[in-house]
């Protein structure tokens, strides 16, 4: 079964295209709840106004999705 090591892990590869780093290193991803095949993932993009919020949303829940997870939600808070 896989477990929030590995949602982390996997979000470790999603690259922010600006500043070439990964949105774990980055210290956007505020929480991550896992229950059953839900995962619910807090997103905090380094600005409000980020011009790729959209892309670094889908890329985020392309990856979890990847794992097997059936419902993956990404919360974005300003």
């Amino acid at each position: 079964m896989v477990q929030r090591d590995d949602v982390v892990k996997v979000l470790s590869e999603v690259i922010d295209p600006h500043t070439g780093m990964n949105l774990v290193d980055m210290g956007v991803i505020e929480d991550i709840e896992v229950s059953g095949e839900r995962v619910w993932i807090l997103l905090k993009p380094t600005s409000p106004f980020c011009p790729i919020t959209d892309y670094l949303v889908d890329a985020v829940r392309e990856k979890v999705i990847g794992l097997g997870y059936r419902e993956v939600e990404v919360n974005v808070v300003p």
